[in-house]
């Protein structure tokens, strides 16, 4: 097939795409992460460098974002993407899809494969965001969308990013609350930047900053206005205010291996269907003192011990989970939460009890890797939830926190990200 008509095919499809997108109100206008989809599984998106990292790169360089994710129909589906570019508050921006997007609205992803020698078969698609034929060109938040024009409601997964320029430098620390019924259990977060290299006529007025714990949004604090500037610094020092729970470390969960027990594993249970690894069942530590367990912030990683190539050769398994526990939580249900479920509640996470055994207990279904999970509590029919009274929380926590800066001078139509600044309490 010749060029132009690879291009004409390609139009064609993306004005059907276009034509089907959902009306207000439906899954087109979501504006965070979300998978809509049961068969769509093992979303992954970060920096290409970095797994662990939060997907964030720098305009116009060559740094590269990578989606992936399993469609567990083990068919070919032609799925496309595009991104929207959003303000400080993740709505919509002013701004219209040529005066940020560099090529087409929309693109296909061509990057698929089958699984192999797996029990349970799956497609990998695999997506490089910049590309020669897709990117970015102003900094800022964006979403980004995936699309299955098969679909009466195409939108298969979204995925927020930040697209940031290096202008401003961060620079601060991570210190105990003042508060005192805080001060063991909640991080605060103190820090300043410096406008050397970019002077700013209005900081206070024109700058913004937004503090994400471990890259989550969930708990992000935003809105944060400048306190004072001094010459070239702005200080950003709000005692009381820039507080977060430091939870505690996640519990690690290694399944790269159905062939022997790794650490934390109690037994391996082979069927026909798939494999089942019961993990040793969990105590709660509300009460315990602090041990140092080395985590990835509640992120994982895809990983099989036996095959080169992981995405493709690790299998599906089903941990199985318990937790010991008396008497079931008042008035609440318990889930397993972790970046497999996007750190937040998912009914296929949610946890049973037995009150015989005193447990719960729940079978997820992962693909193979090296996992950080938590269990977390939540009133029934409330989408909040608290890791408190079954992790419990310490200040001696290891967290990430990262810095994003926004800025919209006076007139402007969008909100810039012109700083990006990480601080640590890891040795």
């Amino acid at each position: 097939m010749s060029i132009v008509k690879k291009c004409l095919c390609l139009c064609l499809t993306v004005v059907v795409l276009l034509l089907s997108l959902p009306a207000e109100g439906q899954h087109a206008e979501v504006y965070e992460d979300g998978v809509f989809k049961d068969y769509i599984r093992t979303v992954v998106f970060h920096p290409s460098t970095d797994q662990l990292a939060m997907p964030a790169i720098r305009l116009g360089s060559s740094q590269q974002l990578v989606l992936r994710f399993d469609d567990m129909e083990a068919d070919v589906k032609r799925y496309f993407f595009s991104i929207v570019h959003c303000d400080a508050d993740w709505r919509p921006s002013e701004l219209e899809k040529y005066e940020y997007i560099d090529g087409f609205d929309m693109e296909e992803i061509f990057d698929y494969q089958f699984s192999r020698g797996t029990l349970i078969d799956y497609t990998h698609y695999n997506l490089r965001l910049p590309n020669r034929n897709f990117k970015p060109t102003v900094s800022g938040n964006y979403i980004l969308q995936v699309f299955d024009p098969e679909l009466k409601d195409p939108l298969v997964l979204t995925r927020r990013f930040v697209v940031f320029e290096p202008k401003l430098s961060v620079a601060g620390e991570i210190i105990r609350p003042t508060n005192l019924s805080q001060s063991r259990t909640h991080q605060e977060i103190s820090f300043y930047i410096s406008q050397k290299n970019y002077p700013m006529s209005n900081p206070m007025d024109d700058l913004r900053a937004c503090i994400l714990q471990n890259g989550w949004w969930l708990n992000a604090i935003c809105h944060v206005s400048p306190r004072y500037t001094s010459g070239e610094i702005i200080n950003f020092e709000h005692r009381g205010r820039l507080v977060f729970e430091a939870g505690r470390n996640f519990r690690p969960m290694d399944i790269r291996t159905t062939r022997f027990r790794s650490e934390r594993v109690h037994t391996i249970e082979h069927f026909q269907d798939g494999t089942e690894i019961v993990m040793k069942t969990d105590d709660k530590r509300t009460h315990k003192s602090y041990s140092l367990i080395h985590d990835f912030n509640g992120r994982f990683i895809i990983e099989n011990r036996e095959f080169d190539n992981p995405h493709l050769t690790s299998d599906y398994v089903f941990p199985f989970l318990t937790l010991r526990s008396p008497l079931p939580v008042y008035d609440q249900e318990v889930y397993v939460i972790g970046g497999f479920s996007g750190m937040d509640l998912r009914e296929d996470c949610k946890m049973d009890f037995d009150d015989e055994k005193g447990l719960y207990y729940k079978e997820l279904f992962l693909k193979q890797g090296y996992y950080d999970y938590q269990y977390a509590n939540s009133h029934k029919g409330s989408d909040s939830f608290s890791t408190d009274e079954i992790e419990g929380s310490v200040f001696e926590t290891y967290n990430d926190y990262y810095i994003l800066l926004y800025y919209r001078p006076f007139g402007g139509r969008f909100d810039r990200v012109i700083g990006f600044g990480k601080l640590s309490n890891k040795e």
